[in-house]
């Protein structure tokens, strides 16, 4: 047996053993303290990494991918490139570029205008990729006639930067936040132009902008529903859905032979576009219209439901017959109607001719074939007519018009096409209703508030350089423009007489 007797009592204690305890509660307050550490530490990782999966283009982008589309504000119109936007974004970023280094050499502040528009597009979207890229050029060509080849035109400077809110605009929310962020930076965005179509999403946006501390005025391009109408800060640039079908009416009573109309609308929800335009129709033209109508439902349809096409083609047979159809429904379904009504069994006896309002309409040549052989015309008010972009127009031009043309051609986008479908007129416009405001204004400080209270000045003696007619506005039309010209257009041009002389003018 081992002799303890000279050991020290506390040889085999561990050296901490005296030391002073730790309470059990601050023992588990350094673990809980470590793993909160480790948690947060795990969690900034996944959220860098989630910016990093989900982000689109460089990091200064901006923009988030969400459902498979970059949406965001993009600033740095450089930092991403949206698809068939590659050349646009880079003129408009060179323009840019002009402005800041034309701003930093004179101590001049510039501002910024922000295109607030879809900028993908889908089969269901509301706009179609050309009508995306052609709304983005208009926009474009107002933003370098504004600022000048090299920037030499009047104070303040016009920065242009683009904002998507997808292709069905659903995500509005997070753009607009974004954008009246940028309301208060030193080089402020001091209007919103576009707003996309006429869907709910675009009244939901705007009357959150109207009701926004910002104040940030908003010029649309093609957004005609007359719903727009009462929201404050906010005018457009194009027809109402109210105007449309004012033009058709003049049309009309040109038209001794066609007095008999059954409407047929797209009861695709939410869509303010069909509903105004099919409201118009019941209230402006009631003394055409038979006593029942039709109605399917379109592509754009997010419950991809049945759409009911046949149906129509047979009551258009069906005693009376009616002479024209009121169709309020969406382009992207027109060639699908007019080849459905091709196939009635009546078409020996009697023509059919389709009324529509649109910003402007193209008819595919295979359509507009099928229609010459079985009798179907369209005719359509509008805010182009084709022959406006053409060396000989059968029809009168709008005064300022030569001037978009021409600035539109030396981009050199390559594709005089892009001016048929209106979307570049009409952004055009905005843009440059959007400038006029600005410039109107005359702070050295500029906010949007400032801009906001010169939209229903745009009248008298002020002239806004638009293509589309001598736009003004004013507080008993409020958001329609007084002055747009909106010409009627037949196909095929030789189905029908085309009304002599000035079209019919808004105001």
């Amino acid at each position: 047996m081992r002799d303890t007797a000279d050991v020290s009592p506390v040889a085999g204690v561990p050296p901490d053993f005296f030391a002073p305890r730790v309470p059990r509660s601050r023992r588990v307050l350094r673990l809980a303290t470590a793993t909160v550490a480790v948690a947060g530490l795990v969690a900034a990782s996944a959220l860098a990494v989630n910016v990093v999966v989900n982000s689109c283009g460089s990091l200064r982008s901006g923009l988030t991918r969400v459902d498979g589309e970059c949406v965001g504000v993009l600033t740095d119109v450089g930092a991403h490139t949206f698809e068939g936007l590659g050349d646009v974004q880079q003129r408009i970023r060179k323009q840019n570029e002009i402005v800041r280094a034309k701003s930093a050499a004179e101590k001049q502040p510039y501002v910024r205008v922000a295109l607030l528009s879809p900028m993908t597009a889908t089969a269901k979207s509301f706009m179609s990729r050309a009508q995306v890229r052609h709304a983005v050029q208009g926009a474009y060509v107002a933003q370098v006639r504004a600022n000048g080849s090299a920037g030499t035109n009047d104070p303040p400077l016009v920065e242009l930067i683009l904002a998507n809110v997808g292709s069905r605009q659903e995500q509005w929310r997070r753009v607009v936040r974004e954008l009246e962020r940028l309301a208060d930076d030193e080089n402020p965005l001091v209007a919103v132009i576009g707003m996309g179509t006429s869907v709910a999403a675009t009244r939901d946006a705007a009357r959150y902008l109207a009701a926004s501390p910002t104040e940030l005025p908003m010029i649309a391009g093609v957004a005609t529903a007359d719903d727009f109408r009462e929201i404050d800060g906010f005018v457009r640039a194009s027809p109402s859905d109210t105007d449309y079908v004012l033009a058709l009416k003049a049309y009309l009573q040109t038209r001794g032979d066609l007095r008999k109309g059954m409407v047929v609308f797209d009861e695709s929800e939410p869509d303010l576009y069909v509903r105004s335009l099919l409201a118009a129709y019941r209230r402006l033209l009631k003394e055409y219209l038979l006593p029942y109508e039709r109605s399917f439902v379109g592509a754009g349809d997010p419950g991809q439901r049945a759409r009911f096409l046949e149906p129509i083609a047979v009551s258009v047979c069906t005693n009376p017959q009616p002479d024209m159809i009121l169709y309020a429904g969406r382009a992207l379904d027109l060639d699908d109607f007019v080849n459905t009504l091709a196939s009635r069994q009546c078409f020996t006896q009697k023509p059919l001719t389709i009324l529509v309002g649109a910003t402007g309409l193209t008819v595919a040549p295979e359509t507009a074939a099928r229609m010459a052989q079985t009798r179907i015309t369209i005719v359509t008010a509008a805010s182009v007519h084709p022959s406006w972009f053409t060396d000989d127009a059968t029809v009168p031009v709008p005064k300022g018009l030569a001037a978009f043309v021409e600035t539109f051609r030396e981009a050199g986008f390559g594709d005089d096409d892009a001016l048929l479908d209106g979307y570049a007129l009409t952004h055009h416009d905005a843009m440059a209703t959007a400038v006029t405001a600005i410039r109107l204004a005359k702070r050295s400080k500029l906010s949007a508030a400032d801009v906001r209270g010169q939209l229903l000045n745009l009248n008298k003696d002020v002239v806004i350089p638009s293509a589309g007619g001598e736009l003004s506005y004013t507080t008993a039309r409020r958001a329609d423009p007084v002055g747009k010209w909106v010409p009627v257009t037949v196909v095929p041009a030789d189905a029908a007489p085309v009304p002599k002389g000035t079209p019919f003018i808004t105001g």
